[in-house]
Formats: C-alpha cells, sequence, structure tokens
C-alpha cells in the first residue's frame, strides 16, 4: 500500500535553521546535492497520500536522554507528498531538536508496519538519522 523505504537516495542535513519557504530550502537542497555530485528530483510524487506521522529520536540535555518525537504533516498537494515539500515540512519540523545533535543527518525514511497509535489511516515513518 505505502512504500516501505522514502527517499533514500536524498542527501541533506538538518541544521541552519528553519527555511521561510519552499523555494529557498529547494534551492539548498539543489547546492548541496550539486556539492556531493548528485541530483534529486524535489518535483517527484514520492507518497501518495496527503497526511502522514514522521517519528525520530533526539538527544535531550535535559532529561540527558534519547527521545522520539512524532508529528503529522499534510501535503500542499491531493496527489501527495513531493519530495521536496516532504523533506522542506520535516526540516522545518526537526531542525531546532537536531541541529546539535550527532544524528542530524537524512537517511531517508522507513514505514511502521505496525499499527500507527495516531491514526490507523495515516502511514507513520520513522526519519533514518546518520552522523
Amino acid at each position: 500500500m505505502y512504500p516501505k523505504e522514502l527517499m533514500t537516495n536524498v542527501y541533506w542535513g538538518f541544521y541552519g535553521g528553519k527555511y521561510e519557504s519552499l523555494t529557498k530550502f529547494v534551492q539548498a537542497v539543489n547546492e548541496y546535492h550539486r556539492k556531493l555530485g548528485k541530483e534529486w528530483n524535489p518535483d517527484e510524487t514520492v507518497l501518495a497520500c496527503t497526511k502522514i506521522t514522521v517519528q525520530y529520536s533526539f538527544w535531550d540535555e535535559e532529561e540527558e536522554e534519547e527521545m522520539e518525537e512524532d508529528f503529522n504533516l499534510i501535503a500542499d498537494s491531493y496527489s501527495g507528498f513531493s519530495a521536496g515539500d516532504l523533506l522542506y515540512k520535516i526540516h522545518n519540523q526537526v531542525v531546532e531538536k537536531l541541529e546539535d545533535d550527532d544524528h542530524h543527518f537524512f537517511e531517508g525514511l522507513t514505514l511502521w508496519e505496525g499499527e500507527n497509535y495516531n491514526d490507523p489511516n495515516v502511514p507513520l515513518y520513522f526519519l533514518n538519522q546518520g552522523s
């Protein structure tokens, strides 16, 4: 029904603060890919649904432990999420907690194949984070 893995060939680091527009964000990711000698297609529809839950982990300095958080995203298009739109929305959700974290590099998304406790009709994806 939903892809098990998403955007595993997209390279990005969650740092530099939030972006004020999708256009500026896509320009930054394009430049990042150019420096690596890689390409990506920000307009490619990567998920044909209009709502997704994303879960990620981060180090909480106050609690001195790794924490997990999840959030919902809504696509701007009725056809689903483009690669650019999805990565932009994820970036702006997680950057403040991940930019100083060791695991702040995007390594794709993996579908949780169990039941989504938030909404069984919305796919839950784990954010794969690298260092």
